[in-house]
């Protein structure tokens, strides 16, 4: 983070659009990783309160880091809810208020922590691709979407402790394209973030390698 400037991006604002509002709710449960409400919705559309079961997680991030060369950086994680080890980008939740100064610091954690890896900091840049919902008929929770290039691997993988990372690897847009298309990717926080960075023309754009 030394010397380098936190990008200006949009944060997402619940309720903002005409025609909400949250009428009661109450905690089904609660612990320091999900929440579960009980909650009653006024919609733009319907006539009466809406009775929904919400999980509240906290938000989260995730970065394709891309190496000098134009390579992604990826990691194989394992997921214990699938009991599966997946090909994933990075990711991590936000521990703390989320603002673009923590969004900004979880990014170059989850860097360091899950791919050992580090912004240039000779002209490395972080560019945001705004968010997505992983689950949005029954979470809350929002990820933002980064890219960081070209980020420099200066150590092994370290993982907190709820972790595990067995391998990480270097792909080429093509590759991860044939990854995607063999539904050898199946996880919803890189295919999002692909799709973005896809969708914005950064994979030929941003001279990553085919």
């Amino acid at each position: 983070m030394t010397g380098m400037q936190i990008p200006d991006f949009e944060l997402y604002t619940p309720g903002l659009e005409a025609g909400w509002r949250k009428t009661r709710s109450e905690m089904a449960l609660d612990n320091p990783h999900v929440k579960v409400e009980r909650a009653h919705f006024i919609t733009p559309n319907r006539s009466a309160e809406v009775p929904w079961m919400v999980v509240q997680r906290k938000a989260a991030v995730a970065v394709a880091p891309v190496l000098e060369d134009g390579r992604f950086v990826m990691v194989h994680q394992e997921r214990l809810p699938v009991m599966q080890t997946m090909w994933e980008f990075p990711a991590g939740q936000i521990d703390t208020e989320v603002t673009r100064e923590s969004i900004i610091h979880t990014v170059v954690n989850e860097l360091r922590e899950e791919c050992g890896c580090v912004i240039d900091p000779d002209g490395g840049t972080l560019q945001p691709l705004g968010w997505y919902f992983p689950s949005q008929g029954f979470t809350d929770e929002i990820v933002y979407l980064f890219t960081a290039k070209p980020v420099c691997v200066v150590s092994r993988p370290q993982p907190d402790g709820s972790e595990h990372i067995s391998d990480v690897r270097f792909v080429s847009a093509g590759e991860l394209r044939g990854m995607i298309a063999a539904n050898a990717i199946t996880n919803a926080l890189t295919l999002a973030l692909y799709a973005r960075i896809a969708a914005q023309g950064l994979a030929a754009a941003g001279g990553m390698a085919e």
